[in-house]
């Protein structure tokens, strides 16, 4: 053992000296190849336990009744090599001195003559065995660390045992205390041993190249068959020790570097940018931006109608939940028609409590007067407070802003004698402390446009490299419109999608931007820029200017029932109209519903148009009446009060 310390202690300083004297400035790039050969030696110690059962061995005298265990130290050492086909696969082989010597003892009580009593006889069974050992291995490595296994094969240089068996107290016949105290060789031992191996072991490299490792390692053996005729005498060994191994390296330099690239200059690099309205077709020239701003007036009904005997609000009513009252706007009631716009009439009176809270708001009910109705007071306040919760719940308005009142008929009732009268009473009638801010519905809606509201875009590149990549930009004075970004393409082709809600109004202009890097790292952008030009359209709903001249409409409602008296909110339209100087009035058409008598109503229409003729001084000629006038739908309540009007129509001088 001494010697294979002083052997690994050996082999650390040369390797040790061996990289202090090598030439520390290798390259980088330079390969050290190590080869799949690997010599070397080990030293190990550890423990032999023997296992039998046996009296003694066959013809040497023995009065033991049993041998069955034994150990005692033992060591090995030796030469190893090994052979790798891989990272993680190899084959090797070990060869060895082996001491697997073991002392087995047993003792037994019996009654001697000589004593006249009991005394204890042990019997001694020293061995001594020298076995060299050849160990073919099949070894896996994970890492530095390996797992190995495989046959362990022994040939028996020496064999030997010296047992003796001693009493006490007393003696045997009267004079020894020891008898068949013999040594020599053990008899009928196998010329060749088997046995099973493997162990596990953990490399560290000694040196920069790694060619020259010490191993800690744990091995074991189990030998297969009996080491002497009739004893089953059997040997488990277990070592643990240290290894030196080598393993010729070779250097191999880098290879020499390559001759300098031959440089050519490289072509301009050169792009073009083309911006056309359809693909094949003339580039764009200019943009047309148009702002259509359509106006929408309509008088407001301040009423909200109720079925028979019932405070429920209608279906025809658009009721709105919180959410979508914070939503609601006066122009998402631009594409209906009247009586559509007229259904959101709480709606409209929501909107204005809630964006002037100076407003109070009288909610009257009533009933229609006849029938289970007459004089129900209680349901006309039923009803105003159905309205005046909607307005609570549904708008969040102060109930201190809403003064509920309940009367039997309203103050202008219509004809009880015929259902549609009856209905027309059954209603809430909406009064604002300010009545001019719910008599006229004015909406102003704005749609933009653009001309042509698509472009393509060609890209391509006329000289150079290879690109590398591209970058196309679409953008206005203020705001980016389109971005794509791509490599490699020499030519492309992208639609852009043209939104009129990003250009500008006053001298903007759409900028195009083609930038082209190319595998040389060089840059070039192509760069256009298109005017937009501003066109704004004025639509007036109230205006019809298909002819050769702009005819303007005027329209007032709320006529009471057979009545031609024009009321506080009719005599303001009346007051705009005159204040304006350049309109002359064409026509003035007086209109009851198609309800009642016929003769009754066209002398009602002729009298609401002429009393209109008289306040703006107009030529008796141009008044003319509808009995029967079908603006809106008479088999509504809301539609007969609509229909009950005069419309006035004036020219702009």
């Amino acid at each position: 053992m001494r010697l294979l310390f002083l052997i690994i202690w050996y082999c650390m300083c040369c390797s040790v000296l061996s990289a202090s004297g090598q030439n520390t400035s290798i390259a980088l790039d330079t390969v050290i190849k190590t080869s799949p050969y690997s010599i070397g030696i080990f030293a190990s110690g550890g423990m032999n336990l023997h296992q039998g059962s046996f009296s003694g061995f066959k013809g040497i005298p023995s009065c033991c009744p049993e041998y069955t265990m034994a150990s005692n130290t033992g060591g090995s050492i030796g030469l190893l090599g090994s052979y790798a086909f891989t990272s993680n696969l190899a084959l090797g082989l070990r060869t060895g001195f082996n001491g697997l010597g073991g002392d087995f003892s047993s003792e037994e009580i019996q009654y001697v003559m000589s004593q006249q009593g009991l005394a204890t006889i042990t019997h001694s069974l020293e061995t001594s065995l020298s076995i060299l050992s050849i160990e073919p291995q099949v070894m896996l490595s994970i890492g530095n660390a390996t797992v190995s296994g495989g046959a362990w094969f022994g040939i028996p240089l020496s064999m030997t045992f010296s047992q003796r068996e001693s009493i006490f107290p007393g003696t045997f016949d009267g004079l020894n205390r020891v008898r068949n105290e013999l040594s020599g060789d053990i008899p009928l031992t196998p010329s060749f041993i088997m046995a099973l191996s493997g162990g596990v072991s953990y490399e560290l490299p000694l040196n920069r190249y790694k060619n020259i490792r010490l191993v800690p390692e744990i091995r074991g053996f189990s030998i297969l068959h009996e080491l002497s005729e009739a004893t089953a005498w059997k040997i488990l060994g277990i070592r643990a020790g240290l290894s030196v191994l080598w393993s010729p390296y070779e250097i191999i330099p880098p290879p020499p570097p390559p001759p300098p690239p031959i440089i050519k200059p490289l072509p301009e690099l050169l792009t073009s940018l083309n911006v056309m309205e359809k693909p094949q077709s003339m580039n764009i020239d200019s943009f047309l931006l148009e702002e259509r701003i359509i106006r929408v007036v309509q008088p407001i009904l301040p009423f909200v109608f109720f079925e028979d005997e019932s405070a429920d609000i209608p279906s025809r009513y658009q009721v709105l939940n919180s959410q979508q009252t914070l939503m609601f706007k006066e122009q998402s009631l631009m594409p209906l028609d009247v009586l559509g716009r007229y259904s959101h009439v709480m709606n409209l009176a929501g909107l204005r409590l809630r964006n002037d809270t100076s407003l109070t708001l009288t909610i009257i009910g009533t009933s229609s007067g006849a029938g289970k109705e007459r004089r129900n007071v209680q349901l006309a306040n039923k009803r105003a407070e159905t309205v005046a919760l909607y307005l609570q719940q549904n708008w969040n308005i102060d109930p201190k802003r809403l003064i509920i009142k309940a009367k039997g008929i309203p103050e202008s009732p219509s004809n009880n004698a015929y259902p549609e009268g009856m209905a027309e009473n059954r209603r809430v009638e909406l009064q604002f402390s300010d009545p001019s801010i719910f008599e006229v519905l004015t909406i102003m809606d704005s749609v933009l446009t653009v001309q042509p509201n698509q472009a393509y875009i060609k890209g391509a590149v006329v000289s150079g490299t290879m690109i590398d990549r591209w970058r196309l930009t679409v953008m206005t004075d203020t705001n980016y419109l389109h971005e794509s970004l791509g490599m490699h393409d020499t030519f492309i082709i992208s639609s852009v999608n043209i939104v009129p809600q990003v250009l500008g109004k006053n001298n903007d202009s759409l900028r195009f931007r083609y930038n082209v890097v190319d595998t040389a790292g060089r840059s070039h952008t192509s760069y256009t820029a298109i005017p937009i030009q501003y066109q704004q359209i004025m639509i007036d709903k109230t205006i019809d200017d298909t002819g050769e001249n702009r005819i303007k409409r005027y329209s007032l409602i709320l006529f009471d029932f057979n009545a031609a008296t024009l009321n506080d909110r009719n005599m303001r339209v009346i007051d705009e109209i005159k204040s304006k100087n350049n309109l002359k009035i064409t026509s003035i058409l007086g209109a009851t519903d198609r309800y009642g008598d016929q003769e009754r109503n066209a002398e009602l229409a002729m009298e609401r148009a002429q009393a209109v003729g008289v306040l703006l001084d107009a030529d008796p000629s141009i008044i003319i009446s509808n009995s029967a006038y079908e603006g809106t739908s008479n088999a509504l309540p809301e539609g007969r009060f609509y229909n009950r009007t005069v419309i006035i129509e004036a020219k702009e001088d």
